[in-house]
């Protein structure tokens, strides 16, 4: 088998390039053309002013064809992006259900996040101010919630430590709603209140402050 680079052809103002191979070896013939980022051109090693034909390894074939992958889910990767916030292991599991590779999938989110498309960070602390003041959740349950997003649990932590929230005061809001500190009169209501109380993220600290009267009532 033999397989051979002909044409080198720049595009996209010099952003792309595109790769002409040929591929030959008894009755079988094939050609295939490749898009590259101009980043990815250079480390394969040839020059944009390439003439003829250069043969090349089965090898260096594979670098191409996985170079041209990575490079078409990154363009998809930013077109996701565009609809929405995603973390870096969601936009790896949106481009594996778009048909690329587990590893093209993977430098993609990478290169993405690096490139600064993905800020986890911020995108954590967002979702969990949020969650606290809209959805009245406690750190718990706001920790499970950033999880199935798909975020680390040392993007969670830093999250939750970073944002403004008194979660004894969201937790009176949360009693509020269920029906007010009536709940808590009898043992059989109280049980069930609590109980709802630790599902929604709040600890028994939070929930115990929350119903001191002697504590201000949230304006």
């Amino acid at each position: 088998m033999r397989i051979v680079l002909y044409k080198v052809n720049p595009i996209s103002g010099g952003e792309e390039t595109e790769l002409y191979t040929e591929i030959s070896g008894g009755e079988n013939f094939e050609r295939n053309k490749f898009t590259v980022s101009a980043e990815m051109f250079f480390t394969l090693g040839f020059s944009v002013n390439l003439s003829g034909e250069t043969e090349i390894s089965k090898e260096k074939y594979e670098e191409i064809c996985a170079l041209a992958e990575e490079h078409a889910a990154i363009k998809k990767g930013i077109s996701i992006l565009a609809f929405g916030d995603n973390t870096k292991k969601g936009l790896a599991g949106k481009l594996r259900g778009k048909g690329f590779s587990r590893e093209a999938s993977l430098a993609a989110a990478d290169f993405l996040t690096t490139a600064g498309y993905i800020n986890e960070a911020e995108s954590a602390k967002m979702l969990a101010q949020a969650l606290a003041e809209k959805k009245l959740y406690g750190a718990k349950r706001i920790n499970a919630a950033l999880y199935e997003k798909g975020f680390d649990k040392e993007v969670i932590s830093a999250a939750l430590e970073g944002i403004d929230v008194d979660f004894a005061e969201i937790c009176r809001e949360r009693i509020k709603k269920m029906g007010g500190r009536g709940l808590f009169a009898a043992p059989e209501t109280k049980q069930k209140a609590v109980a709802a109380l630790v599902r929604y993220g709040f600890s028994y600290a939070e929930i115990r402050e929350a119903l001191n009267p002697h504590n201000r009532q949230r304006k």
